[in-house]
């Protein structure tokens, strides 16, 4: 029986989808319990993720711009798997394994869709068509199998932050899916009319997904002209050759994604791109990047990287370029004359689904692994599927097998990269050494990590290769008059469509290195260098709130107070402007604890409110106006902020320990010791809660269990001058003379204070009429 024979359709069509999800869960199971990388926790702290009520009122669905449709489904995976990665992942791979079947259920369909006219008139073509309707389900199975399998398309499934990719690809091909439904004249009106509807909302959620999907448009024509005009119009099928609009609808394509980009209509980069390398250079120096990088990565999927660091080059002096454009070229020339129908599908999927990352929008990243999730889908994987689809069926077979077996191999042990970010970034700093973008992220994950020897090694490595690697990479030859220029430009208000967009982001940051250096030194006690870092950081980029801030802490280190609150102020200011926030909570939070520290308490609570104010969910600020409020003795407040830190995180030791105090300060006993039993649970049995709950017991007349744990100081330390006196004392009011006195000498040998010598005095001349 043949498997793949169209007379086992349904059952085969069964087994093939079983297959591919099968296959999808063990490769990428591995993938299931990775970390959230750099991307992804920035997402968890938005509000609108860790409260779906308020997703509304903060993302606005109608800004296709902001991939809205992509948060939604972030902020549904974090109502229903709250800050697990599990579930994220678990969205990740079955958005990958549904794209895949839409890709073999497309496939399929395309015998139904591809009219004969445009495979009679070429030998190679028919006996093509021919050899899928014999044998239907292979070419669909191989074609949906390397796509499914292919390493390259890790990064895509395994980062959380990589789903935009997935979502977008897998409405573009649902909405083609819709469409073609549509052009069915077998179908009824209604059903016909409902589909078409949904081939509208599809197009607004690809493009809400990710603005790849640009192009979705100019494929949904493409497939009208194909299918809807040999069918109705048949006396006007020979002007429309596939080859003829292939390249209409191919030169279309990139002007619309042209005009999109001029007029702002539908793709707006968030880049520096423009800025980098200029829309033509970065047009020119793409052909080397689909050749030498995509194309090769495809064909031979090792050594994947997070961060490729391909090099920017001059077309006036790499030969590759003009190369890469003559290959490009003669291959688009090749396929149109004498390629295959598939192979001409295949290829112009590839050049118009890739157009909108590698033309004439320039982004950041010369070549990043996820932009060829889309483009591979039904361009590469198409091509390849036919071309395994046309050999002997023995060859078929072991080429199936070989594909699972490396594929499979290499996706899961490339799975283990992404277990952490130090995994991460020390895989890619193995195959990008000279990247300080590399070395700056696996210093910053070392740091969070608390390795912080480690973390100044490869962040002292990032900054001190910044201006080859910016020369090289970008085309800078001097960081800090890029930002000048970059500053300049954004200050123009129509000089540049895209440089004066408020919500540009630049991550080619060359000052962040610098910054956490800086904050690496200063956790080191290296203050100096530390300001010195700080400093460098502000040279580059004058608006760094973060750095301004940084160089308070060094000088609020050294004591120098009235230095830090003035850059602790100039921070807030900067942040303002850099953000147009109203306030800076953390600056708010260092000069209340300055204020603090130097016992300006009405200042620290005024700095303090303000910092709960900007960020009602920052502990800190919360614990510190605890301390101040019970400092100056009002009670009742200190109480309120210590219960509110401890709410936020309940095992807070500091707050335990202030609260027992604030009860104790209030008399009222019981309450005190057993916040100090909460205390002694999270910290372990101490000298000082011992101490505090059996002065606590004295004072309520428990004399017996004030003994009790003033032992339990002493066994902590013997030379407790407090608890000896006070046991002394215990011991004369139960008129347990002898060993009162015993306790007095154990007392009378320490440093007393004049009071704590006086009291003994007292007992002394007590204890002399007994």
């Amino acid at each position: 029986m043949n498997f793949f024979a169209e007379r086992n359709s349904l059952y085969s069509k069964i087994a093939c989808l079983f297959i591919l999800i099968f296959l999808s869960s063990i490769v990428y199971f591995n993938s299931l319990q990775g970390a959230f990388q750099f991307d992804d926790r920035n997402l968890l702290n938005r509000e609108w993720i860790t409260n779906l009520n308020s997703f509304n009122k903060n993302v606005d669905l109608k800004s296709y711009q902001n991939r809205p449709i992509l948060l939604w489904t972030f902020a549904v995976n974090n109502h229903l798997n709250n800050q697990h990665t599990f579930g994220f992942h678990l969205a990740n791979l079955t958005l990958h394994t549904l794209v895949a079947v839409l890709i073999f259920v497309l496939v399929i369909r395309a015998k139904y869709l591809i009219p004969k006219e445009y495979n009679s008139k070429e030998e190679e073509n028919l006996k093509s068509v021919n050899h899928l309707r014999t044998s239907v389900l292979f070419f669909p199975l191989a074609t949906s199998l390397i796509f499914i399998l292919h390493p390259i398309n890790t990064d895509s499934v395994t980062y959380i932050s990589s789903r935009s990719s997935l979502l977008a690809t897998f409405f573009y091909l649902l909405t083609i899916y819709f469409f073609t439904e549509t052009l069915l004249n077998f179908k009824t009106i209604k059903y016909r009319i409902i589909l078409g509807l949904l081939t509208i909302l599809g197009i607004y959620l690809a493009v809400a997904s990710k603005l790849i999907a640009v192009t979705l448009p100019v494929v949904l024509i493409f497939l009208f002209f194909v299918i809807y005009i040999p069918k109705y119009f048949p006396n006007y099928a020979k002007y429309f050759t596939i080859s003829k609009i292939i390249l209409f609808f191919g030169c279309g394509g990139f002007v619309l994604i042209y005009l999109a980009y001029l007029l702002d209509i539908l793709y707006l980069p968030k880049d520096q791109g423009v800025e980098l390398y200029g829309r033509i250079p970065y047009l020119l120096v793409q052909s080397k990047v689909v050749i030498f990088y995509y194309l090769t990565k495809f064909i031979f999927p090792f050594n994947l990287n997070v961060d490729s660091g391909f090099p920017f080059t001059e077309y006036t002096t790499d030969w590759k370029i003009f190369f890469s454009i003559f290959l490009i070229t003669s291959i688009a020339w090749l396929v149109l004359k004498w390629g295959n129908i598939w192979v001409k599908l295949g290829s112009a999927w590839f050049f118009l689904s890739i157009a909108p990352t590698s033309s004439i929008i320039p982004l950041n990243d010369l070549a990043v692994e996820h932009r060829m999730y889309l483009p591979m889908s039904l361009g590469l994987c198409l091509i390849t599927g036919w071309m395994i689809s046309r050999s002997k069926k023995v060859i078929q077979i072991y080429a199936l097998i070989l594909i699972v077996l490396v594929f499979g191999i290499l996706v899961a042990d490339r799975n283990l990269a992404w277990v952490s970010e130090v995994a991460l970034w020390s895989d890619s700093v193995i195959k990008n050494p000279n990247s300080p973008r590399v070395h700056n992220n696996l210093g910053k994950a070392y740091y969070e990590e608390g390795k912080l020897h480690m973390a100044r090694f490869h962040l002292e490595k990032s900054v001190s290769s910044i201006p080859e690697f910016a020369k090289a990479q970008f085309n800078i030859e001097n960081p800090k008059n890029y930002y000048e220029r970059k500053k300049l430009a954004n200050k123009t208000p129509k000089g540049s469509h895209i440089l004066n967009k408020k919500n540009i982001s630049i991550r080619a940051d060359f000052a962040e290195p610098h910054f956490n250096l800086a904050s690496v030194y200063l956790d080191l006690g290296q203050l100096d260098d530390a300001e010195a870092q700080y400093r460098i950081t502000l040279k580059l980029e004058p608006n760094y709130y973060s750095a301004e801030l940084g160089i308070g802490s060094v000088k609020n280190m050294k004591r120098e107070y009235d230095l830090a609150i003035a850059h602790f102020r100039h921070s807030i200011t900067l942040m303002k402007k850099a953000t147009g926030q109203s306030d800076y909570d953390l600056a708010r939070l260092n000069l209340g604890e300055i204020y603090g520290k130097t016992h300006r308490y009405k200042k620290s609570i005024v700095e303090l409110n303000l910092a709960i104010k900007s960020n009602p969910s920052m502990f800190l600020a919360h614990y510190n106006l605890g301390t101040a409020y019970m400092l100056t003795g009002s009670y009742n407040e200190a109480e309120r902020s210590l219960k509110t830190c401890l709410k936020i995180k309940p095992n807070h030791e500091p707050a335990l320990f202030n609260l027992a105090r604030v009860y104790q300060k209030k008399k009222e006993w019981i309450n005190s010791n057993n916040m100090f039993k909460e205390f002694i649970k999270v910290k372990g049995a101490g000298l000082s809660a011992y101490s505090e709950m059996a002065w606590n017991n004295l004072m309520s007349g428990n004399m017996e269990q004030a003994v009790t744990l003033y032992e339990k100081v002493l066994s902590f330390k013997p030379t407790n001058r407090i608890a000896l006196i006070n046991l002394a004392k215990i011991y004369y009011r139960l008129g347990k003379y002898k060993i009162s006195r015993s306790y007095i000498d154990r007392a009378v040998k320490q440093s007393l204070s004049q009071a704590q010598s006086s009291d003994l005095k007292n007992l002394i001349k007590k204890l002399s009429s007994h």
